[in-house]
């Protein structure tokens, strides 16, 4: 591998770990930076841009020592420590160092899979690999199995025998509660990273010319920096790479600042020290300075709220979204057409900004935008919710009277930077409130993927998991119809492949919900968790559940069809449920699958004979010739699915379906027969020779239907308080 370093990636991890999805070029940045192993393996710019950050802990285990010992195949450590600690990034580095020294092996991250056990036969095939594994958190109905660490060992053995070792992520509370019987040695106490060589690494690997050594030598910035945690120690470095990257003309005037600590503004350097020292203040006094002068006009006020917000639009929609934003408090009637209120020109200049060539608008401070933003938000907290209608419809406003359109890329772009504030303000606040009402306004509009890609990115990074991932589940549970759509389209997408017991949770609760898009969007998760062998037992189970429940008999319709239309994909004419899998042992049983199917074949009134349902029951119908051993099993299975009996649920006379379910079965396997009579020869040169007929397939479902109804007569005459009798 390379060892190249990139800069541009080393940037991008710090605006990772400080949750500037905003910020990045792309949002689907777990696509090609950090993209767990299951899906491609952590690339080359991420794993080196790992290795020249990372700081090793002091006070715990040495790290050249603990990864000599984990690199032999078969090893596995448990990183079990709280926040603060490094224990990602650790495990990271573990991964990192091991693919520099030994370029052949892959790395990357690995799910923890559907049930609460983790079996041997969970890892992956391939050799010579390394993989860094989170578990997921303890929750209301779900925990990792007590048993995790008393499996390690046989785990072990595995790993050893594919050459491949594991690193294990979980918090002291966590592994106080599933770690018995683990090997002896296996979780190594890891300490705490000096925050002074944390900044010193960042800095040397993202600004090579910057001079480290007088920075860290300040004692100003070393005040700053001490007893920070690690994320905090990443905003100061930012604000250090703001302030060495600005232009000395540009640098803001700080006298009141550097006569309160005492500090000379003599020289560039103590400019910009102050100019970080302000900014990690959250340039609170400067801008309650800006706010008092007694000239200043709400319109200001309104501008700099649009700068901040919308950073990155043409001057001209900022202006317009002032006008929006003044309209939208009440303050008062503005005219803009005419030159009764200050132009942009004056605008810009109220702010101490600069207008850039292409029509931007451009802070010298670094962060004072949302330094802008927190102030107003602390400041007026009777104008919130009305700011979060105005946010969350600014980008949506892409044609004005006498303004060039917004194009759909710089709405995006747009959306983009409300939605990384959104997102790490609902995160550090631990409120919801900006990210609902985006939820509630981009529902059914095109920047709709946009926020789920960016709760998408935020589910998977370790700064905003956990809050986010209790999130969801609050919005499936009880959001309004788009908080449960995001909720299950983000279950539907890699954050259902990496947490995929929360994922599964989330989506029994969002399936009682009776809602169109919701359902749709069920079925695209089922689909996606399908694809993990692990998850199968545990989403069957779920699916078979909701088919039997009055608020999700809808949903579990849907998904169950859903499944019961898939096909192997080594074996396209065998649906899945029919397959036996062999990489997680499971098959589902006969009853299970004969609740699915009632559930598809009851129906309703709005059953078509040539809708999705009846094309399922044709799949399962050629499945019979195809693997003429399934015959019996399947058949059985779908006449079962549509017996009357008394008291099995069906309605009564009075409320019956015109077509009863076994009308539907018998008259949708005739015309299967049919339509397979009538075929061309060559078409089954596939089936073995020994396949049954189309006509006998027909022929025994038929009299097992009779069978059956006949059965639910006799039953019903020897029941003399039955309400219901067969037709």
């Amino acid at each position: 591998m390379s060892s190249i370093l990139n800069s541009d990636a080393v940037t991008r991890l710090r605006q990772l770990a400080l949750l500037n999805l905003g910020e990045m070029n792309a949002v689907k940045i777990n696509a090609t930076f950090d993209s767990p192993l299951d899906h491609g393996e952590f690339s080359e710019a991420f794993l080196t841009a790992v290795r020249a950050v990372y700081v090793r802990p002091t006070g715990g285990v040495d790290f050249d020592d603990l990864y000599q010992s984990w690199k032999i195949p078969g090893s596995i450590a448990v990183l079990a420590e709280g926040p603060g600690k490094g224990r990602t990034t650790t495990g990271r580095a573990l991964l990192a160092e091991l693919r520099h020294e030994y370029p052949g092996v892959r790395v990357g991250q690995l799910s923890y899979g559907g049930v609460p056990e983790f079996p041997v036969h969970r890892l992956p095939r391939p050799e010579n690999r390394a993989y860094v594994m989170e578990l997921p958190s303890d929750e209301d109905d779900f925990k990792v199995s007590d048993t995790f660490g008393a499996l390690l060992e046989s785990l072990q053995a595995e790993l050893a025998r594919r050459k491949a070792r594991l690193v294990v992520l979980t918090t002291p509370e966590q592994w106080r509660r599933i770690g018995s019987g683990a090997p002896e040695g296996i979780r190594p106490s890891l300490g705490v990273p000096p925050p002074i060589e944390i900044a010193r690494k960042w800095l040397h690997a993202e600004a090579p010319d910057l001079p480290v050594d007088r920075w860290l030598g300040d004692p100003d910035v070393l005040a700053l920096l001490g007893g920070q945690p690690p994320v905090e120690v990443l905003e100061i470095v930012g604000y250090i790479l703001d302030a060495h990257r600005a232009n000395d003309t540009k640098l803001p005037d700080l006298k009141s600042l550097a006569h309160k600590i005492k500090r000379s503004t003599a020289t560039p350097f103590d400019r910009q020290v102050l100019s970080v020292l302000a900014a990690r203040s959250n340039w609170r006094s400067q801008l309650l300075e800006w706010h008092k002068d007694p000239e200043r006009t709400s319109f200001q006020r309104h501008f700099l709220m649009s700068c901040s917000a919308l950073r990155g639009a043409p001057v001209a929609h900022l202006y317009a979204g002032a006008a929006d934003l003044s309209e939208a408090l009440g303050d008062g009637d503005l005219s803009l057409k005419g030159q009764r209120e200050p132009g942009v020109i004056q605008m810009v200049d109220s702010l101490d900004a600069e207008l850039q060539p292409d029509d931007t608008v451009v802070f010298n401070r670094p962060d004072w935008d949302d330094a802008a933003l927190d102030y107003f938000w602390v400041d007026r907290p009777l104008s919130r919710t009305k700011f979060l209608d105005w946010l969350a419809d600014a980008p949506l406003k892409g044609k004005r009277e006498a303004l060039e359109s917004l194009s759909a890329q710089e709405q995006q772009a747009m959306a983009q930077r409300i939605g990384g504030f959104a997102v790490r303000w609902a995160v550090r606040q631990r409120r919801q409130d900006p990210l609902r009402v985006l939820a509630l306004r981009w529902k059914g509009k095109p920047l709709w993927p946009t926020l789920v890609e960016l709760l998408t990115s935020a589910s998977l990074h370790t700064a905003s998991a956990s809050y986010v991932h209790e999130m969801l589940l609050q919005w499936a549970k009880t959001g309004a119809a788009a908080q449960r759509l995001a909720a299950v389209e983000v279950c539907a997408g890699e954050f259902g492949l990496q947490y995929t017991v929360k994922a599964l949770r989330r989506l029994r609760h969002a399936a009682s919900f009776d809602d169109r898009e919701v359902r749709q969007a069920l079925q695209r998760a089922v689909q996606t968790l399908w694809h993990d062998p692990t998850a199968r037992p545990t989403l069957f189970e779920y699916v078979v559940a909701w088919c039997g429940e009055e608020s999700t008999l809808e949903a579990g319709q849907k998904a169950f069809r859903t499944l019961a239309a898939s096909t192997d994909s080594t074996s396209p004419a065998l649906p899945v449920l029919l397959a036996s899998d062999s990489e997680s042992g499971f098959r589902p049983s006969a009853t299970d699958l004969t609740d699915g199917w009632r559930a598809v074949l009851h129906g309703n009134d709005t059953f078509e004979r040539d809708g999705e349902d009846s094309l399922a029951v044709r799949l399962w119908l050629d499945a019979v010739r195809h693997y003429p051993d399934l015959k019996d099993n399947v058949l059985v299975i779908l006449s079962s699915a549509v017996k009357d009996a008394v008291g099995d649920g069906e309605a009564n006379i009075a409320t019956r379906p015109v077509e009863s379910p076994r009308d539907r079965l018998r008259a949708i396997v005739r015309e299967w027969a049919r339509a397979g009579e009538a075929e061309d020869p060559v078409a089954a040169f596939d089936v073995p020779p020994h396949a049954p007929s189309h006509s006998t397939v027909y022929t025994e479902v038929t009299q097992m239907l009779d069978d059956g109804l006949l059965e639910s007569f006799q039953q019903s005459m020897a029941d003399p308080d039955a309400t219901e009798h067969p037709v």
